[in-house]
């Protein structure tokens, strides 16, 4: 699970950030050169393809510290993405589960990753720098309004959360020494906005970003196992792997049930 990021350990956050910066880096500019994958013009919307490769599932789950998770069982791997979440963190979540299958060597734990804190921070940097790249050049550029709207139409604009905005926005406040954002960055980091669907309305920005989307989709996982059925009618196999994903929508549900 990611470490929860506050306006106390933001610094600790963005320290971090600078000494994997080379190694992500390096892993993003390997996945945006490879020209089988980029076909789609949208990131949030590649997330989700390079995922539905992996038999990516899509349920709400009653947990809001619960954004994503890879599922590992008997060398199968599934990824899950929690629609309960803002259709943003569904998108960021999508990113780091791909850093995850991608480029991470640490093995799984069964449901969730193994708790590894460097690696959560690098999936977190992949999935921001992913989503991210140029959001300082945008706010910059912002015409003149309040701080919080100018996060908010970065938000909208790169279709990401509203901390990850922050955590970016910070680490180039401290790049380059402005301590006036920085102040302001910390000044906003902890609030809790309740109302952020109707403040995106207000700014004439699509509130959908902020809301959550609630899909169940399993389709993907569905076809897969319904066309190697049809294709080697004779094995057997086909019944252990709906019985596998029957034991992922079960857990995932008590993993749900838990956040009651």
């Amino acid at each position: 699970m990611s470490e929860l990021i506050t306006a106390s350990n933001i610094e600790k956050v963005v320290k971090i950030n600078g000494e994997i910066s080379e190694e992500v880096s390096a892993q993003v500019n390997q996945l945006l050169q490879n020209d089988s994958l980029m076909k789609v013009a949208s990131i949030p919307q590649l997330a989700l393809q390079i995922l539905r490769g992996y038999g990516l599932i899509q349920m709400p789950i009653d947990d809001k510290y619960l954004s994503g998770a890879i599922y590992v069982k008997n060398g199968k791997i599934v990824p899950v993405l929690n629609t309960a979440l803002p259709r943003a963190n569904q998108y960021f979540a999508a990113w780091h589960e791909i850093y995850h299958l991608m480029f991470d060597r640490v093995s799984f734990d069964h449901f969730i990753e193994t708790d590894n804190t460097l690696e959560e921070r690098k999936a977190e940097y992949f999935a921001a720098s992913m989503l991210l790249n140029g959001v300082d050049r945008f706010f910059t550029n912002l015409s003149e309004m309040d701080f919080l709207s100018k996060v908010f139409c970065c938000m909208a604009a790169f279709q990401s959360p509203y901390k990850a905005v922050l955590v970016s926005l910070y680490e180039y406040a401290a790049r380059f020494g402005d301590d006036k954002l920085k102040k302001q960055i910390m000044n906003v980091f902890d609030l809790q906005i309740n109302d952020m669907p109707e403040r995106f309305r207000s700014l004439g920005l699509d509130d959908s970003l902020v809301m959550p989307s609630n899909v169940i989709n399993t389709s993907f996982l569905h076809e897969r196992i319904e066309e190697s059925k049809d294709a080697n009618p004779e094995l057997d196999y086909h019944e252990d792997n709906a019985e596998f994903l029957k034991n992922v929508l079960l857990e995932t549900e008590m993993i749900s049930r838990k956040g009651e």
